[in-house]
């Protein structure tokens, strides 16, 4: 197991199991007070527990990615690759025929990344762990304030905006922060100044002149632009709105009594 996967799998077991042990705890309060909403807490807890497991697993998963001295687990991409079979082979048993293409990023464990590379790399990732453990902050929060009956609190508004800004941000470096780390990572692992081999008999008696063409794809570059973050933040920023709104409507009510 690398060293990215080994604290991404012990975070996640210990997520569930605390989750697990939350709702057991919840539901058996729940039983024995007979108040509140079960549901509510239940889900502010696991909410609780969610954020702090996904700090938790950036933290864990930026040290390992940054330890020189550790292999890194990333994908990159490649220029639309398909391995020759020599002159002669024919496969049996296939039921259609690759007539063009191939593919175009692989997913590895690679040692010796550069550090400009590994750091783009852990923050991206880092990111990719943060983001939803703002959202699960977030829940816990509002779950917070609606059992003490302030559902429309401003802190709750405040911090709707604030993931709105965190989920925009945060998933648009994370997606471009990881594509140049991975078109980085291609120039480092398949980007070569010189090759020799031997046998070239032995090649050409399979009829093949060139084995890198035929064998060793050719890094490729690619920083695509996510349009998702914007929407999921005008989302939460709309989210921010009403809550906004509500808090103005429940100061009206309140001035009317």
């Amino acid at each position: 197991m690398s060293a990215i996967s080994f604290p991404i799998v012990i975070a996640l077991a210990l997520l569930i199991a605390a989750a697990a042990l939350a709702f057991a705890l919840a539901a058996r309060q729940s039983r024995v007070r007979g108040t509140g909403d079960p549901v509510i807490r239940i889900t502010m807890i696991i909410a609780i527990v969610w954020a702090m497991f996904a700090t938790i697993g950036a933290v864990f998963n930026a040290v390992a990615i940054l330890d020189p001295g550790s292999d890194t687990s990333i994908t990159f991409p490649v220029e639309t690759f398909w391995p020759e079979l020599p002159e002669g082979v024919e496969l049996e048993g296939t039921g259609a025929a690759l007539n063009t293409g191939g593919f175009t990023q692989v997913t590895g464990t690679v040692a010796g990344l550069d550090l400009p590379t590994r750091i783009c790399w852990a923050i991206s990732q880092a990111l990719w762990w943060l983001i939803p453990g703002v959202i699960a902050a977030l829940i816990a929060l509002a779950c917070r304030q609606l059992r003490a009956g302030s559902a429309f609190a401003p802190a709750v508004a405040k911090a709707t905006m604030a993931t709105a800004v965190v989920v925009t941000v945060g998933g648009f470096a994370a997606q471009v922060l990881g594509d140049i780390a991975g078109s980085m990572a291609a120039a480092e692992v398949l980007q070569w100044h010189g090759a020799t081999w031997g046998g070239n008999d032995a090649l050409e008696a399979l009829g093949i002149e060139d084995p890198l063409s035929a064998w060793w794809p050719k890094p490729g570059m690619r920083i695509e632009l996510p349009f998702w973050p914007i929407a999921a933040g005008l989302g939460f920023a709309a989210l921010a709105a009403i809550f906004r709104y509500g808090a103005k409507l429940q100061h009206d009510q309140e001035g009317l009594i």
